[in-house]
């Protein structure tokens, strides 16, 4: 018991003394989901109310308190199992754009102390304190933040390559596929992961499979990379020479994010994936938006950019199918390389 006291005053007071030009995000998973879309919208509405807050640095707190892991609609999430989703998922948080430290806090004590300590010091800080104690939070996370700031500001914070990893991409690619133009897809198979949900969203993998097999034999110089869980891709995907899938090399999600970050284009529905793209100056065609995320995104159903996205960019609010992945692939692919083709 002394030890633990000792190691929380050391940490509440590494909190007193944090510099007030900081602003602090806490990530609570008592009521905050273990989700990837979820991890990387939260850092970019929390980059845009620092810059807002004219701080210079963004300090993150992620509580996972042993005695309430997970919040009520993840009831699937445990005491004994919830450092394994930690783990899986840490390095989102890796991606904040203005990312000075990060800390991971899994005792209540320390929690409340370190709350009563941003509070008194008038830290700059989200969510509100009253927020944070009514334990509640809007799902999905929607884009208001982000529109008012880029209405404001003509722009938004783009996510990073997970720290640590934007080097290791960049020498990957052009080790393995040089002068290669890199598609990263994901499309969703929820019913393949270990906690399948809302499986009706899952994409037809038969047409990717017929795209991907007439991209090869038109487009020699593309490559695909296979993003998501080891159980989510298909064995299939083995056999084709223009595709590559990150986990069966053993690679993380850390890789995944970072390969994504340095990819001429990324296909995919709508997914934590497509947030990475969302946030980034990638280009992107994200599939089978659901018609009721328009209003949380602050878009017209059938909208076909987000007001920040470039024009290539592209939102699609249907189900694909091999055509439709082939006629945005190619209007991309033309206008990355400039060729005016289409």
């Amino acid at each position: 018991m002394g030890e633990r006291i000792g190691l929380i005053r050391q940490f509440v007071s590494e909190v007193r003394s944090a510099r007030r030009d900081r602003f602090a995000a806490i990530i609570d998973f008592s009521y905050q989901h273990y989700a990837l879309g979820d991890a990387l919208t939260t850092q970019v509405n929390v980059a845009c109310l620092a810059r807002e807050a004219g701080c210079t640095g963004i300090d993150l707190y992620l509580i996972a308190d042993p005695v309430f892991p997970a919040a009520p609609l993840q009831g699937f999430i445990n005491q004994d199992n919830y450092p394994v989703h930690l783990d899986n998922l840490f390095a989102a948080f890796l991606c904040a754009p203005g990312l000075s430290s990060i800390r991971l806090v899994r005792d209540s004590m320390a929690a409340g102390l370190m709350l009563t300590s941003l509070v008194a010091s008038r830290t700059p800080k989200w969510p509100s304190l009253r927020n944070h104690l009514r334990r509640r939070m809007t799902y999905p996370m929607g884009h208001e933040i982000i529109n008012q700031f880029h209405a404001r500001e003509g722009y938004v914070p783009k996510l990073t390559a997970p720290m640590g990893y934007e080097r290791w991409a960049r020498e990957f690619l052009q080790q393995y596929w040089p002068d290669q133009f890199i598609v990263c897809i994901n499309p969703r198979q929820s019913r393949l992961s270990s906690v399948p949900v809302t499986t009706y969203r899952d994409s037809p993998l038969d047409q990717w499979h017929i795209f991907m097999d007439a991209v090869a034999e038109s487009y020699s110089d593309v490559h695909f990379f296979m993003l998501g869980g080891f159980l989510e891709w298909d064995s299939a995907l083995t056999r084709r020479r223009n595709v590559s899938i990150p986990r069966a090399m053993g690679l993380t999600l850390a890789h995944e994010l970072a390969l994504l970050h340095s990819a001429d284009l990324f296909m995919g529905t709508s997914s934590g994936f497509a947030t990475m793209a969302t946030f980034t100056d990638v280009p992107y065609v994200i599939t089978n938006i659901e018609h009721h995320f328009a209003q949380f995104a602050g878009v017209e159903v059938n909208a076909t950019h987000y007001p920040f996205g470039s024009k290539d960019q592209y939102l699609v609010w249907e189900q694909e199918n091999a055509d439709l992945l082939m006629r945005y692939f190619e209007t991309v692919y033309h206008a990355v390389l400039g060729d005016g083709e289409s």
